[in-house]
């Protein structure tokens, strides 16, 4: 059962749903907008074996950043007209991760879902590729996924990104997210690379 803005208030209210920061007035019909955050991961990788732990930098924006297609060639010289001419903080080509300011938890009975908002998706930005599933008994921030395949995006810190969709389960999870000995994203306080090399060395 997907829960309506009644359902959502109620939920909070009942200790079910928590969102910190909240803001009454990202409440839609049957969701609720998550903004960006500051904090961003690219990898520096050569190839993305998964058996590994992957090269990454983390790294922060003041105001802004832009997100290039793979496609497009950057050198030092179109790199420092791009911030010069858009006040960016940061400009980068291909996919990189990012968080949303919203810490959330969640009750063993609901879950969510991630989607990117629809305003992006028309200039061909996308926000997560397969990780929109959030199990219930989860506690964190959201990592995003961040592509833009046509042209350059600027996106500024702060901004509504994404929306949660909550769900009801018929019956309380008997283990939630946060308390399976194998979880690894739980708890996540800022973004997070991809951990999946832990499954292989178990």
């Amino acid at each position: 059962m997907i829960l309506s803005d009644k359902d959502i208030f109620h939920h909070i209210e009942l200790g079910d749903i928590s969102i910190e920061p909240f803001n009454s007035n990202f409440v839609g019909p049957c969701s609720y907008d998550v903004t960006l955050g500051d904090e961003f991961i690219i990898y520096d990788s050569e190839v993305y074996d998964l058996k590994k732990k992957l090269d990454h930098k983390t790294f922060q924006i003041k105001n802004a950043i832009m997100v290039c297609p793979l496609c497009f060639k950057l050198d030092e010289d179109k790199i420092n007209y791009y911030k010069e001419k858009y006040k960016v903080d940061r400009v980068v080509n291909g996919g990189l991760l990012g968080t949303t300011i919203e810490y959330i938890k969640l009750s063993n009975n609901i879950c969510a879902q991630y989607q990117g908002r629809s305003s992006f998706g028309r200039v061909f930005l996308q926000s997560h590729q397969t990780a929109g599933w959030i199990d219930a008994g989860f506690m964190g921030k959201i990592t995003l996924e961040i592509v833009a395949y046509d042209k350059p995006v600027i996106l500024y810190k702060g901004q509504r990104i994404g929306q949660l969709i909550f769900s009801k389960t018929n019956s309380p999870a008997s283990i939630g997210y946060c308390d399976r000995k194998h979880s690894k994203y739980g708890g996540q306080k800022s973004v997070m690379p991809s951990l999946i090399f832990k499954e292989f060395n178990k």
